[in-house]
C-alpha cells in the first residue's frame, strides 16, 4: 500500500480530502484532525469492528457504517457528526456503561460539592509531598486552609474507611497540608496568565465570587471584582465568627487569589455605588455572586420586638466587632451551623443562659455533630421538638413561647416531619436570635433578574438578560462554603464556553460508582486510630473568645492519617477511554440499565484482571496473539457471561502468559491494570521518559511513566509506533515491572562504613585511596554503566597507576564481557552469503518467556547457554566490550586479590558477589586485611565497605549505550529524579581527579 499516492477524492463533514487505496474511513478523519470515538481499534492490531463506538453516516448506505473497517472510495461523503451518529454512538456507549462494574473516582472525590480531588492530595501527603498535594488542591479548592476549618466535610461522610474502623479526616489533612503553605510564605506558583483580551465584572467577593475570578482568571480572562464589604471573603469572613475561622486566613488565600491579576473594587454595592447596566456596558460579561444576606423570617407574633435578631444579622455584628448587646439569657432558634456559630458566640459575649431551640431532634439536626457537641461543652441547653410560637414583652423581648412538638412521617428531605401537640412552654429571654435559614437580598437586584422568591437562572448559570450569570448561594440558596466554591468553578466553565462557542454550558461530568460495596469486601483492611486535632478546653475558649482553639493536625498525625487512605478509584481514570467518550457524548445509561451478571476479579503479583469492567474490545486478545505471539487469552462463553480468560480458565501464571504487559498497556479502560506503586493520585496525568531497559543488552525500548513531581516511577509501558526499536513495543516482565528496584533500599548518603558523610568528605577519602601512594587498585565494573560513565572511568584507569604483578600500566580493571565478541558470535547464523545476524525482536519474545520461567520457578535449562548468558548481562555490555577499557577476567582478577595483589577495590555499579568474591574471602586476614573496598552504588548491599558512595540509578541517568548486535547508539534519559544525595558517577570521578589536580576532558558533569 503507498500511502504516498493520496488518489481517491472524498468529502468528509463538507470538507473535500484526499487518501490512499485501502485507506480506512477512521485513519483517515484522524489525518484531517476530526476525533472519532474508537474503542476496539488500535492501529497496531488488526481491526475487529466490535465496539461500535465509530459509527458515522455515508452517503448512500442505509446504515451506519464501522469507520475501523469501512476503506474510502472516489466521491465516497461522510459525515461524522449528525444527530443520528451521536445518538447510535451514544447508545453504544451507554450499553456498555450499563453493565460496567467499580469506581471512576472515588467517593469522596464525588460527594465533594468542589469535586475536589481527595485521593490524590490525601495520598500525596502521606508521601511527605505537601506541595504538590497543595497544588492538586487549588486545582478544585481555591481556598482550602480556609476550608479545611469550617467545611463540614461531606466527603468524609462517604469514606469508605467507616467500613473498617473509622473514615479519614480528609478535613483536617486539607487544612494541614494549606497551612503547610502559608507558613512557606506561599500557597503556590502564580502561573503565568495568557490574556483572552475579554472583562469581566464579578459582584461579591464571597467564596463563590473569589472562585469564580480565580479560575477565570486562569483561563486568561480580565476580572474585577466588586464587594460591598471592605474586606474580601463574604459569609466566610462575615458570617463565621473568628474562633472557628481567623480573618488573616482568609485574608492570605483571597490575597493570593488577586496575586494572579485579579483586580477588586471594595465598599462597591450593587444598586447603591454600581448599576448592573453600567457594568454590563463595560465588560464582555457580569457575574452576580452577592450570597444570601437576608435572613428568613419565623413568621411568628412579636419578631419585630427590639432584641430579635436575624441568625446572620447577629454574626455579622460579631465579625465586624460591633456586636449588639445582648442580656443574660438568649434563644437561639434553628439546628443549622448558623444556629451553633451564633449561640456559642453569644456565650462568648457573655449571655449566661443560651437555650438553642429545634422543632426536631438531635438526631434530624442539619448541624455537625462536632459543633453541637462543643457548643454543650461550653454551656449551651439545647430544647428539643419545640417551635416558637410568640415572642412577648413589653417595648423588648422578655418571653418565648414554644410549643412542643412530636415527630411524624419523613419529609422531602429524608427526616421526620415536626408535627405540633397543642402543649406550651415559656422560655423567659432577653433576646432571640432567628437562625432558621437565609436568602437573597432581592432589594438590591434588577427586578428583570428574579420573581421575588427565587432568582430567574438556569442551570448553567445564565439569565434573561445577555452576558449576565449568577452563581453561588444567589443561584443554590443558602448553601456550605464549599459548595459555593464549587458553584463558582462551575460557573467559569461555563461562562467560557459562552465566549468560546456563544451559548452557556456546565461541563458535563461522568463517573461509574460501584454501591454495593460493604465491610465485607473491606475485612481484610487492618484498623488503624483516626487522629484527631488538639483542642483547647471549654472553659479555656470561653476565657479567649476569638482565639481559634482548633489546632489542627501535626505533621506526623497528617501523615499518619493520610496514609489511611484505602486508595478508592480506579487508577487509570486518567486515561480511560470509556469515560473520556462518555462525557464527550453525555452518557445516560441509567436509561438501558438492567440486570448484571457478576464476574470475576483475578489478582496475581503483576497485574489486576477485573471482568466486571471488561468491555469485550478484545485489544488484549490480539496484542497477546499478534504482537506478544503467545496467544495466553481468547474470548470464554457467551451472551452477558463472556469473559477473557486463559485456557481452561488457568491462572495467569501456570498459562502462557509471559507478563510482557502489553494486553494492560493497550486495555481502554480498567479491566487490566498493572501493580503500580502504592499512594498513587489517580486523576494525575504522568510523565514520561523514554529510556532503554537495563536489565538485559538486547536495547529494548521503554517508557518510563513518572508522577509529576518526578520522584519516583509509577510504572513502565513502551512506545507501539517506535518502529526502529529494537523491541517494537515488547518487553519482557523485568523491563515492565521490576522498575520498583531502583526505589528500594537506596543509598542516599555517603558512608564511610556506617558512618554518614558529607559530599566533601567523601571526595577526599576516595581521592586519598585514588593517589599515586595507593599503586593497587582493581577496577571492577558492572555491565550496567552509561558510555559516558564507562568513559569517566577510562579518563581515571589512564592517569597511570603503575599496579604490581599487573601487566601494563594503571589499574586492574575487571568486568564480565571479556568473552562477549564469542557469545555474539553464537547468535549469527552461517548462510550461503555470509553470517546473518539475528533478529532482536525474535529474541525479545525468548526473553520473556525465559524472565517468566525464571520468575516463577520454572526449567531454565530449555533455554539455550546463549540466551540465559545474554540475560546475565547488563544493559550496555556491547559499550564496555567496545571500550577495550577491560584488563582481566573476573577469574584472574580474584587470583590477584587473593595473593595480595591488590590495595583497593573499587566496585562501580557491581558487588563483589557478582564476581565471586563473597564476604568470607573479603574478610580472610592472611589476605586482605589491608584491602580498601569502596562501593560505588545505588542500592545497598550485603557486605562491609570502608567506602559507600550512592550514585544514580540507570533511570536516573542521561547518556547512552550501545546497541547489542547492531552497535547503534541507544539513548538512556533521566525518568525520576535522583533522591537526596545520589551523585552521577561522572561528577564523583571528576570532583575527586580534581583533588589530584587532574580533569575528565569533555565531561557534563549532571548530578
Amino acid at each position: 500500500m503507498n500511502r504516498t499516492e493520496r488518489t481517491i477524492k472524498l468529502t468528509i463533514d463538507g470538507k473535500t480530502v484526499y487518501g490512499y487505496p485501502g485507506q480506512k474511513v477512521l485513519e483517515l478523519c484522524g489525518e484531517a484532525g476530526i476525533k472519532i470515538p474508537t474503542l476496539c481499534y488500535d492501529p497496531h492490531l488488526s481491526v475487529h469492528g466490535g465496539c461500535s463506538v465509530c459509527l458515522v453516516e455515508i452517503e448512500g448506505a442505509r446504515a451506519l457504517m464501522r469507520a475501523c473497517t469501512n476503506a474510502i472510495a472516489p466521491g465516497m461523503v461522510v459525515r461524522t457528526g449528525t444527530n443520528r451518529v451521536l445518538a447510535a454512538r451514544r447508545l453504544a456507549l451507554e450499553l456498555m456503561l450499563s453493565d460496567h462494574v467499580g469506581d471512576c473516582r472515588p467517593p469522596c472525590n464525588l460527594t465533594c460539592p468542589a469535586q475536589g480531588k481527595v485521593q490524590s492530595y490525601v495520598n500525596l501527603t502521606a508521601q511527605g509531598k505537601y506541595r504538590a498535594a497543595l497544588d492538586e488542591l487549588h486545582d478544585h479548592v481555591t481556598m482550602p486552609a480556609s476550608i479545611g476549618r469550617v467545611c463540614p466535610a461531606p466527603c468524609q461522610t462517604k469514606c469508605r474507611r467507616n467500613f473498617v474502623d473509622e473514615t479519614v479526616s480528609i478535613r483536617e489533612i486539607k487544612r494541614f497540608v494549606a497551612d503547610w503553605g502559608m507558613s512557606q510564605g506561599e500557597l503556590g506558583d502564580i502561573p503565568k496568565i495568557v490574556e483572552n483580551g475579554k472583562k469581566i465584572a464579578v459582584v461579591g467577593g464571597g467564596p463563590a465570587g473569589l472562585s469564580f475570578a480565580y479560575f477565570a482568571r486562569r483561563m486568561g480572562y480580565g476580572v474585577v471584582i466588586y464587594e460591598r464589604e471592605r474586606q474580601l471573603g463574604g459569609m466566610m469572613r462575615y458570617g463565621i465568627p473568628d474562633y472557628r475561622l481567623p480573618p488573616s486566613v482568609v485574608d492570605a488565600e483571597a490575597r493570593w487569589i488577586l496575586d494572579h491579576g485579579v483586580r477588586i473594587e471594595t465598599g462597591a454595592a450593587l444598586g447603591k455605588d454600581i448599576a448592573l447596566e453600567d457594568l454590563r456596558s463595560r465588560y464582555d460579561a457580569v457575574v452576580l455572586a452577592m450570597g444570601c444576606w437576608k435572613s428568613s423570617s419565623m413568621r411568628v407574633e412579636g419578631e419585630n420586638l427590639p432584641g430579635v435578631v436575624g441568625g446572620i444579622d447577629f454574626l455579622y455584628t460579631v465579625n465586624t466587632h460591633n456586636p449588639m448587646k445582648l442580656g443574660n439569657r438568649v434563644a437561639v432558634v434553628g439546628g443549622g451551623n448558623t444556629a451553633m456559630d451564633a449561640c456559642r458566640s453569644a456565650r462568648r459575649l457573655g449571655a449566661e443562659k443560651v437555650y438553642v431551640v429545634y422543632r426536631r431532634t438531635r438526631e434530624e439536626m442539619p448541624a455537625e455533630d462536632i459543633e453541637i457537641r462543643e457548643a454543650m461543652e461550653e454551656g449551651v441547653e439545647f430544647v428539643y421538638l419545640a417551635a416558637p410560637k410568640v415572642i412577648q414583652g413589653e417595648g423588648k423581648v422578655e418571653r418565648l413561647v414554644c410549643e412542643r412538638m412530636k415527630l411524624g412521617d419523613p419529609d422531602a428531605s429524608g427526616r421526620r416531619s415536626p408535627v405540633p401537640t397543642g402543649e406550651d412552654f415559656v422560655l423567659h429571654v432577653d433576646n432571640v436570635i432567628a437562625a432558621i435559614g437565609q436568602g437573597v437580598n432581592f432589594a438590591d437586584v434588577p427586578s428583570q433578574l428574579h420573581d421575588g422568591r427565587r432568582m430567574k437562572v438556569d442551570e448553567n448559570y445564565a439569565t434573561p438578560l445577555s452576558g449576565v450569570f449568577v452563581c453561588g448561594d444567589q443561584q443554590t440558596g443558602a448553601k456550605i462554603a464549599i459548595e459555593a466554591i464549587g458553584n463558582g468553578h462551575w460557573c467559569a466553565e461555563s461562562v467560557d464556553h459562552y465566549f468560546r462557542h456563544g451559548t452557556p454550558k456546565k461541563k458535563f461530568v461522568y463517573d461509574v460508582t460501584d454501591p454495593t460495596l460493604g465491610p465485607k469486601d473491606f475485612a481484610q483492611v487492618e484498623k488503624v486510630e483516626r487522629q484527631h486535632p488538639r483542642e483547647d478546653s471549654s472553659e479555656t475558649r470561653l476565657k479567649a473568645p476569638g482565639v481559634e482553639y482548633n489546632h489542627g493536625l501535626t505533621e506526623s498525625q497528617a501523615v499518619h492519617e493520610a496514609s489511611r487512605c484505602m486508595e478508592c478509584g480506579c487508577p487509570d481514570v486518567h486515561e480511560c477511554r470509556l469515560r473520556e467518550f462518555a462525557i464527550d457524548l453525555e452518557v445516560r445509561p441509567e436509561r438501558v440499565a438492567g440486570s448484571h451478571v457478576s464476574k470475576q476479579e483475578v489478582v496475581n503479583r503483576y497485574y489486576v484482571r477485573n471482568m466486571d469492567k471488561c468491555i469485550l474490545c478484545g485489544r488484549c486478545v490480539r496484542v497477546c496473539d499478534e504482537i506478544a505471539g503467545v496467544h495466553a487469552i481468547d474470548f470464554a462463553k457467551r451472551g452477558f457471561e463472556s469473559v477473557l480468560s486463559p485456557q481452561f480458565y488457568k491462572d495467569m501464571e501456570h498459562s502462557d502468559c509471559t507478563f510482557c504487559g502489553l494486553c494492560a498497556q493497550l486495555c481502554p479502560v480498567g479491566a487490566l491494570l498493572e501493580r503500580r506503586v502504592e499512594r498513587l493520585p489517580h486523576q494525575n496525568k504522568m510523565k514520561t521518559a523514554k529510556t532503554t531497559c537495563p536489565h538485559c543488552p538486547l536495547g529494548c525500548e521503554l517508557l518510563l511513566n513518572m508522577d509529576p513531581e518526578r520522584t519516583r516511577i509509577t510504572r513502565v509501558t513502551t512506545d507501539m509506533d517506535a518502529v526502529d526499536s529494537p523491541n517494537r513495543g515488547l518487553t519482557c516482565l523485568r523491563g515492565r515491572y521490576h522498575f520498583q528496584d531502583v526505589a528500594q533500599n537506596r543509598l542516599t548518603t555517603p558512608l564511610a562504613g556506617t558512618q554518614p558523610l558529607d559530599w566533601s568528605e567523601a571526595i577526599e577519602k576516595l581521592s586519598e585511596l585514588l593517589s599515586p601512594a595507593n599503586s593497587k587498585i582493581a577496577v571492577f565494573l558492572g555491565t550496567s554503566l552509561t558510555n559516558q560513565e564507562i568513559a569517566a572511568v577510562k579518563a581515571l584507569c589512564g592517569e597511570g597507576h603503575t599496579g604490581e604483578g599487573h601487566e601494563g600500566e594503571g589499574p586492574l580493571v575487571v568486568s564480565a564481557v571479556p568473552q562477549l565478541d564469542t557469545l555474539l558470535a553464537s547468535f549469527e547464523t552461517d548462510t550461503p552469503k555470509g553470517k546473518i545476524k539475528p533478529d532482536v525482536t525474535e529474541l525479545v519474545r525468548k526473553m520473556t518467556l525465559l524472565a517468566k520461567t525464571a520468575e516463577f520457578g520454572g526449567d531454565l535449562s530449555v533455554f539455550s547457554d546463549n540466551l540465559r548468558a545474554l540475560r546475565s548481562l547488563g544493559a550496555n555490555a556491547r559499550g564496555l566490550w567496545d571500550s577495550n577499557l577491560v584488563t582481566h577476567t573476573p577469574e584472574a582478577a580474584a587470583d590477584a586479590i587473593k595473593t595480595g595483589k591488590v590495595d583497593a577495590a573499587l566496585f562501580v555499579g557491581c558487588t563483589p558477589g557478582d564476581f565471586g568474591l563473597e564476604e568470607d574471602v573479603l574478610k580472610r586476614e592472611d589476605v586482605l586485611k589491608s584491602v580498601k573496598k569502596v562501593l560505588f552504588a545505588s542500592n545497598l548491599c550485603e557486605g562491609s565497605f570502608d567506602l559507600l558512595l550512592p550514585i544514580t540509578a540507570w533511570a536516573e541517568r542521561e547518556g547512552t549505550c550501545t546497541g547489542l548486535f547492531s552497535g547503534a547508539e541507544l539513548a538512556v534519559h533521566m525518568g525520576p529524579l535522583p533522591p537526596r544525595d545520589a551523585r552521577s558517577l561522572r561528577w564523583i570521578l571528576a570532583e575527586a581527579l580534581r583533588k589530584l589536580g587532574k580533569e575528565i576532558p569533555s565531561a557534563e558533569m549532571a548530578v
